[in-house]
């Protein structure tokens, strides 16, 4: 049969309405492929968003179910430092590990330096300096989970919360404050008096030690995550 017998009084399409309804086929068909790209795009940007939420949830402990949730709150008030900036840290720094340390030496959950442990104790008039762990062996290790050590938890998390105090008492804000606690308060002074990097003196414009400054990105970021569970 002639497929062309049912076209209107019986005759055959012209040449133009053939590429019309060529030309209509050809679009109906690129329209199917954009939507079925764009549903690939969005299923692929759902399921990334799921395992960033997951990533999260693993590393972040529930705000009230976490074993070390009271002494974090406490100190963070004591020491008038946001509690979101002490998760904040935490997380950062540790991933809420008690046990973490650092190839450098950091220890705990807030990862003191030990130089930085002596001088926080000794300014808080707790003279008498408890072992820390030179990441030799477990035996030295294991002395500084005592009540006091530079890995018991409340220790930690209160000496780190006040050194943020400070810090922040330093500076004047949490941003810098963050990259002194990165990179230590003497160094982050003379970045501060350097045109290249505060054109201020106050705040700092750039920073040239890229883990700082990844640092100071990575903890701004947990805290507006944190400001955010906590208003919930």
């Amino acid at each position: 049969m002639n497929r062309y017998s049912a076209a209107p009084g019986g005759r055959r399409p012209s040449g133009k309405e053939r590429e019309k309804r060529r030309q209509r086929r050809i679009l109906l068909r690129k329209g199917i492929v954009l939507m079925a790209a764009l549903g690939i795009v969005a299923a692929i940007a759902l399921l990334i968003r799921g395992c960033v939420w997951m990533i999260y949830q693993r590393r972040s402990p529930q705000l009230t179910d976490w074993e070390y949730a009271p002494l974090a709150s406490d100190y963070a008030g004591q020491y008038d430092v946001p509690i979101e900036v002490v998760y904040a840290v935490i997380e950062t720094e540790s991933h809420f590990d008690e046990n973490a340390q650092s190839p450098v030496g950091a220890c705990g959950l807030m990862q003191l330096m030990p130089d930085t442990y002596d001088w926080i104790r000794a300014r808080l008039g707790e003279k008498e300096t408890l072992p820390v762990s030179d990441g030799t062996s477990s035996e030295a290790r294991s002395g500084t989970h005592t009540a006091g050590g530079i890995f018991d938890p409340e220790t930690n998390i209160r000496y780190g919360v006040y050194y943020l105090s400070y810090l922040h008492g330093l500076f004047g804000n949490w941003e810098t404050a963050y990259a002194g606690y990165n990179a230590g308060p003497n160094i982050v002074r003379k970045w501060l008096q350097d045109t290249a990097y505060s054109s201020d003196g106050v705040t700092l414009d750039s920073i040239p030690y890229t883990e700082t400054a990844n640092y100071v990105v990575k903890v701004s970021a947990a805290r507006e995550r944190y400001e955010e569970l906590f208003d919930e």
